[in-house]
Formats: C-alpha cells, structure tokens, sequence
C-alpha cells in the first residue's frame, strides 16, 4: 500500500492509540475460531442463526459465546476476493466491533499453504533469494501496517502456515520425498525468511506476539525437531502454535504430553492454531466433505453434536491441566464454513465441522468457549 508521509511518521501517530496488545497482556486462556470464511459465506447466501433461530451476526455470537480471538487468514493474491488483505481488512473490523481480539495468519502465498503445499506467490516466482526475504518483510510490513492504520492491529502474527516442511519452497522447503531439503543450508534460508517476516512485523512498532506454526500435534519428537532447529538459529519468536485434529493427529493424551514438553522446554507458550470435529457424517451440498466416513474417526468421540461439544471440552480441559505458568489457547478451524444450499457444487468441504449446523444455527460447541 503506498503511502504520501513516511512510516515513521505513520507510526508516530498511530502508536499511542492503535497499537497490538503486548505478548503479556493477552488472555491466559486464548478461545479463538477462525473466521476467515465468513465473507465467503455471506455473499453465498449463507446466514447465522443463535440456538432459537433468529439470525445473528458472526462475529458479535463469537463474542457472547465467550470467545475472545478471531484468526484470520491471508493469501497475497487469491483467485478471488476472499483472504485477501482487503477482505481480512474488512473481517478484522467486525471482529473489532464486537470487542474481539485478532490473530494475523500470514501464508506467504496465493492459495492453501500446509505441510504438502507451500508454493510461492507468483509474483515472487523468480526473486533470488536475497530478494525473497526483502519481499517477505516488505509485504508482511504492508499487511501489519495497514491493520494498525485501521485502527484494528493484530494482537499475534502468525509467519508462515502449517510449516513442519518448511515454507516459500523450494528456498524454505526442509523436507521433501524427492530430494533431500533436510540440510544445514536449507534450515539456514527458513530462519531467515522467518526472520524476514518477523522483521516486517517489528518494523511497524507492533508489539504483536509473534508466532510460528506447525501440525504437529500428536509428534512430540518432530515438534522438537523443528522447534531445535530454529531456536538453534537464533528466530525470535513468542509462542508454538501445533495443529491437532482427533482424526489425524492421535490421543489427546499424546497431544497433552506434546504441549507440556514443548513449553517446559523453550519456556515459551503453546496453543493449539487448529482443530475441529464433525457434528455428522451427512452433507448439505454437492461439495464432497474431508471427513464423511465413520472409519476416519477415533472411537472416543461420535460424529454428533453432542459428540464434538464433548471434544472440544475435553481439548480445553486438556491444555489447562498442562499450562502452568504459560499461556495457552485453542482455535476452532473452519467452524465460519457453513454450507449456503444443496445445489452448491462449490460449497464448504468442512460443513459438517462447522460451528453451526445446516439450518444456520448455533451448535452446542459453541458454549464450550465460556469459563
């Protein structure tokens, strides 16, 4: 975003009145959904409903819920609007107005970044890689600014997406089943796009707590593995983020042994950026599901939606016990993507994980966010 005064300037201005929540100053328990969908959604004709029926606006139901963070993503330049930087603009707005708090989730790409794909904006396609970390900490610096300058600044920065192989391949790539990426240069050009990325948050004078983003929930050893290496090189950053899915990521006793390692052994706090779980195995469009079938799930929770209320119970219940002196926190993924219609063959592949159900109504999860 061009500017006419310089940032410095712009920083003067804006620091006393605009700036992000201090790492200390945020909730001891952080209860977030993902809500970068609900655009997406609404201009599809999709509508939410409170538990009676009576349609209700998103993020303001987060609120009186007991949720206290939204997160919210972006790709730099999408197919369509949606994540976009201006949609996020227009999201982290309502979140605002409905006194909720805000979690930047940068993908350094134009579409889905996770451990299988994490391929680089097009526009960035054939920078070397001294110019890739300048553009990682030019656009992240557009991205945090233009929050600031909306008076709606990001409380945590997430750099980088589900980023156990890495980042920006092939330069961050740290794994690959076709070549070997696991090498000493390789974790060295991660660090430094991270640091990059980091650098252009610093740069605004946010004092956003920074985090960074891996899946794996359920691995304590492949945790460690790439939390070692990137302390070892020196990335500041205040808080693990691990993905945890019952489906994909193990026991939730697995995962308890995983947090609990993790914050004793880099002091540092750790929550949960992902999970979700189905309320049914049926669909309400023509867009398949990612979970559908009854022998993809653990047996401990039923696809009800008694089923993932008690989930969700227990995931909270799970990371306080281990918390101690540290921060924790879990978000909802996908709990925005509801479906819109029946005839929709480009719909919600996760509308069966959604916080409300097919009608548009809350479902029993949603209480479990209050204390």
């Amino acid at each position: 975003m061009k500017k006419s005064v310089s940032l410095m300037v712009l920083l003067s201005l804006c620091a006393s009145c605009n700036s992000a929540q201090t790492p200390d100053s945020l909730p001891r328990f952080i209860g977030g959904v993902d809500a970068s969908y609900v655009s997406r959604v609404e201009d599809k004709g999709g509508v939410y409903k409170d538990e009676a029926g009576e349609t209700v606006d998103f993020f303001q139901k987060l609120k009186a819920s007991g949720v206290n963070q939204v997160r919210l993503r972006v790709w730099n330049h999408p197919s369509d609007s949606y994540n976009s930087q201006w949609d996020m603009l227009k999201l982290a707005k309502r979140a605002k107005a409905a006194g909720l708090g805000i979690f930047l989730d940068l993908h350094y790409s134009d579409t889905w970044a996770d451990p299988s794909h994490q391929t680089k904006p097009a526009e960035w396609k054939n920078l070397n890689f001294s110019d890739l970390k300048t553009a990682v900490q030019q656009y992240t610096r557009s991205v945090v600014q233009s929050m600031i300058d909306q008076g709606t600044p990001p409380d945590m920065v997430q750099i980088g997406n589900e980023i156990s192989a890495g980042m920006l391949w092939d330069e961050g790539r740290v794994w690959g089943p076709d070549a070997d990426f696991n090498t000493d240069k390789q974790w060295n050009q991660l660090s430094d796009l991270l640091k990059s990325g980091i650098a252009g948050v610093k740069d605004t004078g946010s004092k956003a707590n920074i985090v960074i983003h891996i899946d794996k929930g359920g691995s304590n050893a492949e945790a460690r593995n790439f939390y070692d290496r990137i302390v070892a090189r020196g990335v500041k950053f205040d808080t693990i983020a691990l993905s945890y899915y019952p489906y994909w990521h193990g026991p939730l006793d697995k995962l308890k042994e995983n947090v609990k390692d993790l914050m004793n052994r880099y002091d540092r706090d750790v929550i949960l950026a992902e999970t979700a779980y189905p309320f049914t195995l049926g669909w309400n469009d023509w867009t398949n599901n990612v979970i559908g079938l009854s022998e993809q799930l653990p047996g401990t929770y039923a696809p009800t939606p008694e089923g993932q209320a008690q989930m969700l119970k227990d995931l909270i219940a799970a990371l306080k016990s281990v918390q101690g002196k540290h921060r924790t926190g879990v978000f909802y993924w996908g709990g925005e993507w509801i479906s819109t219609g029946p005839e929709d063959t480009s719909g919600s592949s996760w509308e069966n994980q959604a916080l409300f159900d097919f009608s548009g109504k809350a479902l029993p999860v949603l209480n479990t966010f209050k204390p």
